[in-house]
């Protein structure tokens, strides 16, 4: 059964990334996307607390947090800017997928840095785009002689121009496992696109890029080795997608609060808008459906080590594409409630309502019928 209590100490890493939202995340906002980069004070400071940079304590790290934890670091997190969360989440991933898969001499290779080196960026090259889970995807990793062979493409991929190597996921063709490999960005048959010319419409700030591959790397550079368990990898790389999800949600969340805020105070026809029943009952169908989209992914979070792997990647496909699709009508909801208003720069809004497209269009299949209704 799941249970819906929450602990001390969930309520206590929910007040401390609200006020790192609030006071840190929130008033850089802006400057991340103009510059395509999180500022380094906000860095250094999201590095402080360690829940964006899952690493153990034995490689000099705060520690792993339960994916339950870090869903709710993550959505508090995208409460105060969801672009600047993303970049940290996703740095954050290669960490969490080094530590929970990598091999002894891959650890202690890797691991300490994400926390010494407040420049270290980490980049996991995971999204194929249409929605694919981890079996579904089409970038191979083949033995090839001495070597493997690395073939295929993957979308918002990010901090490629930062970042020394990439943590590529694929999907072995002799037995269909998968396999996850580190690769030298400037190796040979490694093609890199930034998204900086298109933009990734308000995640910009985790510099992503379209990652093109046809390259061969040594056994050494397999993640866990030759021998890696494949199903392990296939929990982990489910628990990495659902942070999508609590990015989404908080985006919305977030965007929820301030129509909220804003239909309080402005007035027409002598009283304040949330007054009326077409703007107040709008914001309280966002409140259930974000509620019952966070209970899906949080109740998704809790069977992670449970369910087999292919009703776990199904069950994870359905919280993100459900998150998604809330995420873009709340958000869309909130930009009717501030009216024209909405679609200017003079109010955040329209950077959520942003947001919450480009996170759809990175995990989530707009065409799968139960939430294509939703968007």
């Amino acid at each position: 059964m799941f249970d819906l209590s929450r602990e001390l100490e969930h309520d206590a890493v929910t007040t401390v990334v609200a006020d790192v939202a609030a006071a840190l995340l929130d008033p850089a906002a802006r400057e991340a996307e103009a510059s395509r980069a999180v500022p380094e004070r906000v860095w250094n400071g999201l590095l402080d607390i360690g829940l964006t940079t899952p690493v153990d304590v034995a490689y000099g790290g705060g520690g792993i947090p339960d994916p339950f934890t870090q869903l709710l670091a993550i959505e508090g997190l995208a409460h105060g800017d969801p672009g600047i969360a993303a970049a940290a989440t996703w740095s954050g991933n290669a960490a969490l997928l080094v530590g929970a898969c990598g091999t002894d001499a891959q650890r202690h290779a890797m691991l300490p840095g994400f926390v010494t080196d407040p420049t270290r960026r980490g980049s996991v090259a995971m999204y194929e785009g249409f929605g694919r889970a981890p079996s579904e995807y089409t970038t191979t990793i083949s033995a090839k002689g001495s070597g493997w062979r690395i073939v295929g493409r993957k979308v918002a991929v990010p901090f490629c121009a930062a970042a020394e190597s990439i943590i590529v996921v694929g999907v072995d063709p002799s037995d269909g496992r998968l396999r996850a490999a580190l690769v030298d960005r400037s190796a040979p048959g490694v093609g890199v696109v930034s998204d900086a010319a298109s933009g990734h419409i308000a995640l910009d700030a985790a510099a992503t890029s379209t990652v093109v591959l046809d390259t061969v790397v040594g056994s050494e550079q397999v993640i866990g080795g030759p021998d890696a368990d494949p199903e392990l990898l296939a929990r982990v790389a489910s628990r990495l997608r659902l942070a999508v999800a609590a990015l989404a949600l908080g985006c919305a969340s977030r965007a929820r609060s301030y129509a909220c805020a804003y239909a309080s105070e402005r007035i027409a026809f002598g009283r304040p808008i949330a007054a009326l029943q077409g703007v107040s009952f709008m914001m309280a169908d966002a409140e259930i459906q974000l509620d019952a989209a966070r209970l899906e992914a949080w109740h998704t979070a809790t069977t992670l080590d449970d369910l087999p792997i292919a009703e776990l990647e199904r069950a994870v496909s359905r919280a993100v594409n459900y998150s998604c699709a809330v995420a873009c009508a709340v958000t869309r909801d909130a930009i009717q409630v501030l009216g024209g208003h909405g679609f200017i720069e003079d109010h955040p809004v329209e950077r959520w309502y942003r947001a919450a497209a480009a996170l759809s269009a990175v995990d989530f299949d707009p065409t799968c019928t139960p939430f294509a209704a939703a968007l």
